[in-house]
């Protein structure tokens, strides 16, 4: 096969990219800024979320991925070029792409991805399931028999497979994730307090206070906002004891919805998932507790993965480099021209 390789997570968050050779090649975020009056793209990735909130109106962040899901096509193939361009530096050939997608993403839905991946500069493109490439990522072997649950949280969904012998076994997608968690934050200080916080002032909290169960000793953090009466900047102390109830609000919605999911999977499934335990990964593994508070919820021993937030990309670059997984699974490379005849089919539906 002509041209490298390269793996892309390109999730609502973040942006991470791998080769055969490199784990972590491209580490950003699926931001871009762009001129609110013309439309035209400033700055992408850690740059562009470092703006967010702290530019005026002319100046407008927003994430390329949506639940899954690309929002804006013609933004999210030039932040793809940029970091194609990064990686394969001068090489005559086109790179061959592998994307991991949510699981529950539609047909055309995918089609519509391999155009945005091969217009950005891609030759061929391999679509494969996240949630799988997140199992490899936290250690799940692909040979063995019996089911290995791996819950992903996400920043806008969370997903939940079941994987035994290198494939899916059960795989189903939860509308919540760490996002939400953010938004509950900003929401409390606006309506109580009536300070008014940004998405990077909610995730420093989230990340240093927060947890899943409440904690035996209460710790606090200082941080700055806005006055919600005069406009004025204000600083402000925000204690863990205080947002317990808003973070344990989104945590019981998500335990829930994971619930009503594990009850349509077999009894052998999951059983084998209860005998070996539920492996979590994502970033929003990261909230303290997390594992302790789902442990205690569903009955199931669970465990957080070393490197949660990084672990689809590393289950990514195993599958790049495992023909085997690729074969099981029916993953294989597709021409852009075979994508654009695809794309063709559905405009005539």
């Amino acid at each position: 096969m002509k041209g490298m390789k390269i793996g892309v997570d390109f999730g609502s968050y973040s942006l991470r990219m791998c080769t055969e050779n490199n784990k972590n090649t491209v580490d950003e975020m699926s931001s871009v800024a762009f001129d609110a009056e013309n439309g035209s793209p400033i700055v992408y990735g850690k740059k562009a979320d470092s703006l967010d909130g702290r530019t005026d109106t002319n100046i407008t962040v927003t994430k390329m991925i949506t639940n899954g899901v690309i929002s804006n096509f013609t933004y999210a193939e030039k932040i793809l070029t940029a970091y194609f361009s990064r990686v394969c530096g001068a090489r005559i050939y086109k790179p061959n792409a592998v994307i991991a997608l949510p699981f529950d993403v539609t047909n055309i839905e995918k089609n519509f991805f391999l155009d945005s991946v091969t217009r950005a500069g891609a030759g061929r493109a391999c679509l494969v399931d996240g949630i799988l490439a997140s199992a490899f990522g936290v250690g799940v072997p692909y040979e063995k028999i019996g089911g290995r649950m791996v819950i992903d949280f996400g920043h806008q969904t969370t997903e939940i497979g079941i994987v035994s012998m290198g494939t899916i076994a059960a795989a189903s997608t939860a509308r919540h994730g760490s996002f939400d968690i953010d938004s509950a934050i900003i929401r409390h200080f606006k309506k109580d307090r009536d300070i008014i916080i940004g998405l990077h002032t909610a995730r420093l909290i989230k990340h240093t206070i927060a947890s899943a169960i409440e904690r035996d000793c209460e710790t606090s953090l200082m941080v700055s906002g806005k006055s919600g009466i005069d406009d004025m900047p204000i600083s402000f102390e925000v204690t863990s004891t205080e947002i317990f109830p808003f973070v344990d609000e989104q945590v019981s919605l998500l335990v829930s919805e994971i619930r009503s999911h594990l009850q349509n999977i077999s009894p052998e499934l999951l059983g084998d998932a209860a005998d070996h335990g539920i492996m979590m990964c994502g970033g929003g593994a990261l909230l303290f507790d997390i594992a302790q508070r789902f442990e205690k919820e569903l009955g199931i021993q669970c465990s957080v993965a070393e490197n949660p937030e990084k672990a689809r990309i590393a289950g990514i670059h195993q599958i790049m480099k495992n023909r085997e997984i690729m074969e099981n699974n029916g993953y294989r490379f597709i021409f852009k021209d075979d994508i654009r005849d695809r794309l063709k089919k559905f405009d005539k539906i």
